[in-house]
């Protein structure tokens, strides 16, 4: 069997992108509604006890929080610098928000939400690689 290329990092414990996990350049989250796919902009903060997302309380859905979500952090600016974490999996209110969120710039008044995360996915287009295939 040949050889494949991949930007794919091991996300087993994000260690190889441990500084775009823990503070992104750029978060959003995408749900599904009855209008359509949505995408928002947030604040992410990654702690020990799980992943909280700062959103507008005003472009969340009106009948609830979606039943599924998706969470990408990015980062780079060319295709060789491009690097992102994905987070699949449900959104529920947060009991509170962040330490030192009230102080920070742009996170007063937004609504604290904790991702609980099924499934994760990573990639970093600067390690491409072969690998077995």
């Amino acid at each position: 069997m040949g050889t494949r290329v991949t930007q794919r990092v091991d996300v087993g414990d994000l260690a190889d992108l441990a500084d775009l996990a823990e503070a992104p350049p750029r978060a959003a989250i995408a749900f599904a509604t009855d209008d359509g796919p949505t995408c928002l902009p947030v604040v992410m903060r990654r702690q020990a006890d799980g992943i909280l997302v700062g959103a507008d309380p005003g472009a969340l859905p009106s009948g609830g929080l979606p039943e599924r979500a998706v969470l990408l952090v990015d980062d780079g600016r060319f295709w060789f610098e491009l690097r992102a974490v994905v987070w699949r999996g449900r959104l529920e209110p947060a009991s509170a928000p962040p330490e030192g969120a009230a102080g920070e710039p742009g996170d007063g008044g937004l609504v604290w939400l904790r991702l609980v995360p099924r499934r994760v996915a990573a990639w970093d287009y600067g390690r491409l690689r072969e690998v077995p295939g």
